[in-house]
């Protein structure tokens, strides 16, 4: 059983680096296959199809995203420093020039299964709801300064990580993710 569960997020890991590079729809199973050494058909033993396959990715980033938020949540009550780390966790896959999971899924929006693009909205959402929370906290405290909504804010953020991942990635360079970082820190002191 251990060993089904140690193949079954072999096969993630896997799948979320092609999603990465190629996207949704740029691998099948015998690319995973080949990558990590089985035959298509374990494959379909742990995800029958690829709408389970893509279901179980956005369901593992939003626990890992979840995890990661409530680290920063315990680890900081500064405000400002929350969404530093916020931001570097969106750094992350820019040093290897790709895009975190969701930027790609989001690209091949069209052709995801309703259930698929249900759980990246819930992965948004997730998203949204945690800088909301840290912006209208850091403003009643005193550690953030910005106009108008904290809802508007966390939007301007998200597509402002988002869009810097993919600028760095379009030409090579991680240091246009990074200005665009300092940029969302500098808006709010």
């Amino acid at each position: 059983m251990n060993n089904n569960k140690n193949t079954a997020e072999l096969i993630l890991d896997t799948a979320q680096r092609l999603v990465q590079e190629v996207g949704f729809n740029g691998f099948s199973y015998a690319h995973i296959a080949e990558k990590v050494g089985i035959r298509t058909a374990s494959i379909h033993y742990h995800f029958p199809n690829k709408e389970d396959l893509g279901e179980a990715l956005i369901a593992r980033y939003q626990r890992e995203f979840v995890i990661k938020v409530d680290q920063i949540d315990n680890e900081t009550q500064d405000n400002l420093e929350k969404i530093r780390r916020y931001i570097n966790i969106f750094s992350i896959p820019v040093d290897t020039y790709c895009t975190c999971l969701s930027v790609m899924l989001s690209s091949d929006l069209a052709t995801l299964t309703e259930k698929v693009r249900e759980k990246l909205a819930a992965f948004f959402t997730a998203n949204l709801e945690w800088l909301e929370r840290v912006l209208e906290q850091g403003r009643s405290e005193g550690q953030l300064r910005f106009e108008g909504s904290a809802q508007t804010q966390a939007h301007k953020i998200l597509t402002s990580l988002q869009g810097a991942q993919l600028l760095a990635r379009t030409f090579r360079d991680a240091n246009r993710f990074n200005l665009i970082g300092e940029g969302v820190i500098s808006a709010f002191t």
